[in-house]
């Protein structure tokens, strides 16, 4: 029986150590925060500048190569001279826009020639009714 009240001493000296020893380490806690909020503090160097307001463009440049996503051949129907062109390369065209203007005048002649030989033909059986009924008056 007496080894019971030893150890219950020594479970009660073990309490009483670990609380002053908390205790100590409160006192001790407090006291560093006390003695911080005392000293002065140091305000860090930072670098300034004045704001600018302007207009920024934003622009990036990227290399390679560009294809496009349609192509489209332009292919004469007839052959000529090009007068004009009606558009400007990378534009978008829409069906039916004029795009190039063929020098018209070697089909208005050719025109007046096929107009010349149909009033050439019409008039060849008046002509020939007027020729032979002269020759056989």
């Amino acid at each position: 029986m007496t080894i019971l009240p030893l150890s219950r001493r020594r479970v009660a000296v073990a309490a009483l150590a670990v609380i002053v020893l908390a205790g100590l380490g409160t006192f001790g806690a407090i006291r560093v925060d006390a003695s911080s909020s005392a000293a002065p503090t140091i305000v860090p160097e930072v670098d300034v500048a004045t704001v600018v307001q302007k207009t920024i463009t934003d622009w990036q440049s990227y290399s390679g190569r560009l294809e496009a996503v349609e192509k489209v051949d332009v292919r004469p129907q007839v052959s000529g001279t090009i007068v004009s062109v009606n558009f400007k390369d990378g534009a978008l065209v829409k069906n039916g826009d004029t795009l190039f203007v063929i020098d018209p005048r070697p089909y208005a002649a050719e025109v007046d020639r096929a107009e010349a030989q149909l009033a050439a033909a019409q008039a060849a059986p008046a002509t020939r009714k007027a020729t032979g009924s002269a020759r056989n008056a």
